[in-house]
């Protein structure tokens, strides 16, 4: 972070910014005395440091009790402005600084570089487990955020992700009730393979003394083997290269297992048929079309993106994921005041949602709505203090 809080507290004036989350008001005055430090009744004067409460906002107005005095004080940087649990971590009263601190898809994306779908993707199929799910939203906690890196990595090296998940689970025992990030995992083409004790183990149990050559260097092929499918075939995809056909008919997760790994391929457009493949097999979902809005988002199709985060948002009003890309697009094609009403939306049914209030405050601050966005910066803040975004939110509160 940018603004790390002080080390040396001593004589120095400290306001409280709302609820503290980690102690009652009280408690932070007793410990924060026992350094020397003073915590002022209220938000004015000659404050050296704000901090943010981790639970809630107070009910009072934000902008009022951030004074200018106090604001000029910030952006001069004479008053520092700070997180609840960077102050407890500085002073060694807290042993994990990622306590309490839940990630969103679109933030572990951010974190681990890859795309916001994959991430949707390894938690659909049970590759990467959530803290909870709100809304439909999954939130996942630092180590997961951990496990998400890993998965990345092992996608990076060859692996795909329909092989990590069957494979992994193969190992059963073996690696039950262990963190993927304990796991000491090689690639080797679509084998994965678990290095213990100096051994190399398949997913079934057998021993491998060394890697196989692997079979793209026999070949001279740069490029993996996908089969080109017709998703008005009545017989399961061919998923992998040199994988024998499956006979059966087509399912809904079979179909799209299809699109994703035509997505992973860079196949959108293909990608996109199978999804409209899929509702007009199945019906309506708002999941599906959801998918469908991303892919044409991806394939430079803004306008028909837009209309199916409308048309998820229609059939499932509580979908506050959609809402929030709904808003992102609104925002992107310029129709600031309607994305400022999606974003109002999702705030709605899920309050505790951080990206939302990131992007609300930058389209507030957009339209030079400052007063508006202070809330929503501090809000974000409170929820997602170790956000990849978190610096962007304490420079715009400094220009406030």
């Amino acid at each position: 972070m940018t603004h790390s809080p002080p080390l040396v507290l001593e004589n120095k004036r400290i306001g409280l910014l709302g609820k503290l989350g980690a102690m009652t008001r009280k408690e932070a005055c007793q410990w924060l005395k026992q350094y020397h430090a003073t915590v002022a009744d209220k938000l004015s004067g000659e404050l050296d440091l704000v901090v943010i409460g981790a639970d809630e906002l107070p009910d009072e107005d934000i902008q009022a009790m951030l004074n200018e005095k106090l604001r000029e004080r910030i952006r001069q940087g004479s008053t520092t402005l700070i997180h609840e649990h960077d102050l407890w971590t500085a002073l060694g009263l807290v042993d994990d600084p990622s306590h309490k601190q839940l990630y969103t898809p679109a933030m572990v994306a951010s974190l681990i570089k890859s795309r916001v779908s994959a991430v949707r993707r390894w938690h659909r199929i049970g590759l990467l487990p959530s803290i909870k799910v709100a809304h439909k939203l999954p939130y996942f906690d630092f180590e997961q955020v951990q496990c998400a890196k890993q998965i990345a990595s092992w996608i990076r090296q060859g692996a795909q992700v329909t092989d990590l998940k069957k494979q992994l689970d193969d190992f059963g025992t073996r690696i039950a009730n262990r963190s993927l990030i304990d796991l000491d995992i090689r690639i080797d083409g679509r084998r994965i393979l678990l290095y213990e004790e100096g051994k190399l183990f398949g997913s079934h149990g057998q021993l491998h003394l060394n890697f196989d050559e692997p079979e793209q260097a026999q070949t001279g092929s740069q490029e993996p083997e996908i089969l080109v499918m017709n998703p008005h075939a009545t017989t399961a995809p061919l998923l992998g290269p040199k994988q024998s056909l499956e006979q059966g008919p087509w399912t809904r997760d079979s179909m799209l297992a299809a699109a994703e790994e035509l997505e992973d391929a860079g196949r959108i457009d293909e990608a996109i048929e199978w999804h409209r493949v899929i509702l007009a097999k199945y019906g309506p979902s708002a999941e599906i079309v959801f998918g469908l809005g991303e892919l044409l988002l991806r394939a430079g199709q803004v306008q028909a993106a837009r209309e199916r985060f409308y048309n998820a948002i229609e059939i499932d009003e509580d979908f506050v994921e959609a809402r929030a890309s709904l808003g992102c697009v609104l925002a992107e094609t310029g129709q600031v005041d309607l994305a400022i009403a999606a974003f109002e939306g999702a705030l709605a049914k899920d309050d505790h949602y951080p990206d939302v209030h990131y992007h609300l405050a930058r389209s507030l601050d957009e339209l030079g709505r400052s007063e508006d966005a202070t809330k929503h910066w501090l809000r974000f803040l409170q929820l997602s203090p170790q956000s990849p975004w978190a610096d962007e939110a304490l420079e715009r509160l400094g220009r406030i």
